[in-house]
């Protein structure tokens, strides 16, 4: 809870931001990371998940070389990840899910050599995964899910919504066999194409794949299938893997065929039911 100087107080742990906060405490609000940010030179973490701070990311993040921990989540930010970020060698952690930034992940990210967590969904973003970032060989958590698209109506303003006909796209690289400690991979509700490549069989810590939603065809190869008998399992066996394994349209043959599949999903209908 923050003590206001007029005797009031909000208490921040209430959601406000990204998509769905209209009807939340507001918490905090001004634009406290455009130009200036650089006064806070020494911090090592910023925390400012959960209020209603807007504005654009100054170039000047790239002045924190001290960072740690990046937690900006649920607010309203919007723009484009700036390049400056790129620059921040310490950070572990990057948190700015569910703001209005758009445009593309930095091209350099892969400068980011201690970066363990990153989770940028539910943004309007869009292009593909650089291949820098699978030279994160830190990367335990990468989450790029249910990516935003918004459309400007009538009476002004816009609306947004999860489209997976918009977002990330390309293919998921060979490369990602270099991400010998990743848990979690979600990517679902996003255009990303292509195959599942055998290599991800190296990824023998992933516990968490969701790759439903998404325009992926063929079939989990062996080496994914591999990873069920690891990490890539659950208690109950349900919400570890996900794909679009159900017959598609209901009654075709399913769009992504897997023998090894926790749950599976209808690419056309976007229903997801686990797989018994």
């Amino acid at each position: 809870v923050c003590y206001m100087s007029n005797g009031t107080y909000v208490n921040t742990l209430f959601e406000q931001g990204g998509l769905y906060g209209s009807n939340y405490n507001p918490g905090l609000s001004g634009r406290v990371l455009e130009p200036k940010v650089d006064k806070w030179a020494s911090l090592k973490g910023l925390q400012l998940f959960d209020n209603s701070f807007s504005g654009t990311i100054s170039e000047d993040i790239e002045d924190l070389k001290e960072l740690v921990f990046f937690r900006a989540h649920n607010n309203v930010f919007s723009g484009y990840l700036p390049a400056g970020l790129t620059n921040l060698k310490k950070v572990r952690e990057v948190y700015l899910h569910k703001n209005q930034i758009y445009l593309d992940i930095p091209s350099h990210i892969g400068d980011m050599e201690n970066l363990e967590d990153l989770r940028l969904h539910e943004n309007e973003m869009f292009d593909d995964i650089p291949d820098s970032l699978y030279s994160i060989r830190k990367l335990k958590y990468l989450w790029l899910q249910d990516t935003v698209y918004c459309e400007e109506v009538q009476e002004g303003g816009y609306e947004c919504s999860i489209d997976s006909d918009f977002g990330f796209t390309g293919t998921i690289s060979t490369k990602i066999g270099n991400l010998d400690k990743l848990q979690q991979l979600l990517i679902n509700n996003n255009p990303i194409s292509g195959i599942i490549p055998t290599e991800i069989g190296l990824c023998e810590n992933l516990a968490l794949l969701h790759i439903h939603k998404t325009n992926i065809v063929g079939s989990a190869p062996i080496e994914l299938c591999l990873l069920r008998e690891k990490s890539l399992n659950s208690e109950n066996d349900v919400g570890v893997f996900y794909a679009d394994c159900r017959p598609n349209n209901k009654t075709q043959a399913p769009f992504f065929a897997c023998d090894c599949c926790s749950d599976c999903c209808d690419h056309t209908t976007k229903v997801c039911i686990a797989d018994d």
